[in-house]
């Protein structure tokens, strides 16, 4: 079938071989791209706080520039990880321009829509690694708290951070946490959030466009009575739905996207300025196998890129193959393939 979705690694074939049968397979998410003014509050964040280690720093290629619509400016870039983990990284990049462009999400509220709102990650004990966060300058949209979150309870904290960038801080309290037998600080990123204006609009971009697998799905008709991790007043949140789904190209909680609305609490929309080179939480980066078959595919189903196949170098994974796409409700994703 033209444009078919392979959504477990075939055990043999190379490129052109899976390119040639039209076939393609996208993983999660491997990184999320920031866009910084300054690089030391991130990386005292992430290094320090997180317990995270440096992994590259360097110049961003000027082919990935281009794309984002600032050619000839210069750029750095610091890629980090947690010690143990090859994905779920965080790619801090400053431009030589960075001061001057727009914020994305600028003064937001969680349940305004409009691009990517978070990143997730776990920790050990919530309201330690809140402290230690709110000595860095970080604030959160309520103290943490605990909640169920369907068939799981966690403790979890909501934080804003230097250049708009939000972390969902996650304690697992019931029932324990499986594979995460590495966390000592913070977690890989292992998902991240989006509030959108039509669930059924993102759902048919990613399930029906992207071939993702809508993996977990929670809906309550209003929030519990009392505090709540979004922030929403008493007599909001008592109106206000909220209504998740969780996709992944083959349905795990790695690399997720979690797909988030509000029914009666929904806000501005904030999509317009939710690109790079604008500074914030700017993109998400997947791995596809089958770059040629993913563009062909793409052009059948009518799904116009935000930016075209083209050749970037990009560490540690080399020269890839890169093309862009912008979510229905903004968000920019960027799928890379290494050669």
């Amino acid at each position: 079938m033209s444009g078919q979705i392979i959504t477990s690694r075939p055990d043999a074939g190379d490129y052109e071989e899976r390119d040639s049968m039209d076939t393609f397979e996208i993983g999660g998410f491997r990184e999320a791209v920031v866009i910084v003014t300054q690089i030391e509050p991130h990386l005292a964040a992430w290094l320090e706080v997180g317990g995270w280690e440096l992994r590259h720093h360097g110049a961003v290629d000027a082919a990935i520039l281009a794309a984002w619509g600032c050619p000839g400016v210069e750029a750095q870039e610091w890629l980090v990880a947690h010690p143990q983990c090859d994905t779920g990284l965080v790619r801090l990049v400053r431009l030589a321009d960075a001061g001057e462009r727009p914020q994305i999400r600028s003064d937001d509220q969680c349940w305004d829509t409009g691009g990517i709102f978070d990143l997730n990650v776990r920790v050990l004990a919530v309201d330690e690694k809140a402290a230690a966060l709110r000595r860095q300058g970080w604030h959160g949209a309520s103290p943490p708290i605990q909640w169920d979150f369907g068939v799981v309870n966690v403790k979890e904290w909501l934080a804003k951070g230097p250049d708009n960038l939000r972390l969902a801080v996650i304690e697992r309290v019931a029932p324990p946490l499986q594979g995460f037998e590495h966390l000592r600080d913070f977690s890989q990123v292992f998902n991240s959030s989006q509030i959108v204006c039509d669930m059924e609009r993102a759902l048919a971009f990613y399930c029906g466009v992207l071939g993702f697998q809508n993996t977990y799905q929670y809906q309550a008709a209003a929030f519990p009575a009392g505090a709540n991790v979004f922030g929403l007043p008493a007599e909001a949140a008592a109106q206000a739905g909220l209504h998740i789904n969780i996709v992944h190209p083959q349905g795990k909680m790695e690399g997720s996207i979690e797909l988030v609305t509000l029914p009666g609490a929904q806000g501005l929309d904030l999509s317009a300025d939710a690109r790079p080179p604008n500074t914030g939480m700017a993109v998400l980066r997947f791995p596809v196998h089958g770059m040629a078959a993913f563009e062909r595919h793409l052009r059948h189903a009518g799904v116009a890129p935000a930016f075209t196949r083209r050749l970037a170098q990009l560490a540690p994974y080399g020269e890839v193959e890169l093309i862009g796409l912008r979510a229905p409700d903004g968000a920019w994703l960027e799928f890379y393939a290494a050669q």
